[in-house]
């Protein structure tokens, strides 16, 4: 599998922390259109200046990456913005990406969430600890808005083989 990568905002202090690899295919679910400033996801860029170990200018160019599957070794994954599984591997579960809200002063990984999502019972009360909120996509910002759609909540599915 092949993409985009993709992470919280540099400027911002909370939100999601790891960089993720973006399918070039997302699959939306149900979503609210717009951006409802909670959680968000920008595309990654490369900030490396002038250094000369790269065979290449890198700097300021999007950043792409790959996930591979070593036969050997039994896996499981995560993939953002879709709900499938790729060929051969075994659909767990499917849902929401979740994270820390952008603005908070604490940033987190991001999850992906079951769409069949349990509760711990008895435990119905804003106290507001650590808060997860779903990932909206912020396209424009290194992420392309064609195929991402500004304000929509990305998908995600957890994936064995």
């Amino acid at each position: 599998m092949s993409g985009v990568m993709g992470s919280g905002r540099y400027t911002h202090t909370g939100g999601g922390s790891n960089f993720l690899c973006l399918t070039n295919n997302p699959i939306y679910d149900k979503y609210e259109s717009g951006f409802q400033g909670t959680a968000a996801i920008y595309g990654v860029e490369y900030e490396s200046g002038s250094f000369p170990g790269f065979k290449n200018n890198i700097q300021d160019h999007n950043a792409p990456c790959a996930v591979c599957y070593v036969r050997s070794r039994g896996s499981q994954i995560m993939i953002p913005a879709t709900n499938k599984c790729p060929s051969g591997w075994t659909r767990e579960y499917y849902g929401y990406l979740m994270t820390s809200h952008y603005d908070h002063a604490h940033s987190s990984e991001y999850v992906c969430i079951d769409e069949d999502a349990e509760v711990v019972p008895g435990t119905h009360a804003s106290t507001d600890g650590a808060l997860l909120y779903t990932v909206q996509v912020n396209c424009g910002y290194d992420l392309p808005c064609k195929p991402y759609i500004e304000g929509h909540e990305l998908t995600c599915v957890v994936c064995t083989k």
